[in-house]
């Protein structure tokens, strides 16, 4: 292997919408909003019918991409043993990714942009890296 890339393992979980659904949740269309609150980031999932899930990330997408041209390459990246987990797992092996992680039951989920399509095809991020949190004052 030539090429090994190191970066956040995002599931880009692809879902078409109302407009309404962007008004209902506070969001703002067209933009990206990153979720801290792992039950707000569930509560938005449980309404909604995916569409495609995508292995994603900057340094994964850079390397799938490389693998693409015809090089030998691999990626590191935490997932959880949770389905996303899996899904990003086997579509970057779809890719002749090599991955290198050993998925483990963890309570933060896998990290995931919800990528909500709405039907003027205008999209808006909904994002939950499973590394940021914001602290918790006691």
């Amino acid at each position: 292997m030539k090429i090994l890339g190191i970066g956040n393992a995002i599931v880009d979980v692809i879902c078409k919408v109302e407009d309404d659904f962007i008004t209902k949740n506070n969001l703002t269309k067209s933009t990206m909003k990153l979720i801290f609150d792992d039950k707000e980031f569930k509560d938005l999932l449980s309404n909604l019918k995916i569409e495609k899930t995508v292995s994603g990330g900057s340094v994964a997408n850079s390397i799938v991409g490389l693998s693409q041209l015809g090089n030998e390459v691999g990626f590191i990246g935490k997932v959880n043993d949770d389905d996303l987990g899996g899904k990003y797992e086997d579509g970057l092996k779809q890719e002749n990714v090599k991955y290198f992680y050993s998925k483990k039951k963890e309570e933060l989920p896998t990290g995931t942009c919800l990528i909500l399509v709405t039907p003027d095809s205008e999209r808006t991020m909904c994002t939950f890296f499973r590394n940021c949190r914001k602290n918790k004052r006691k």
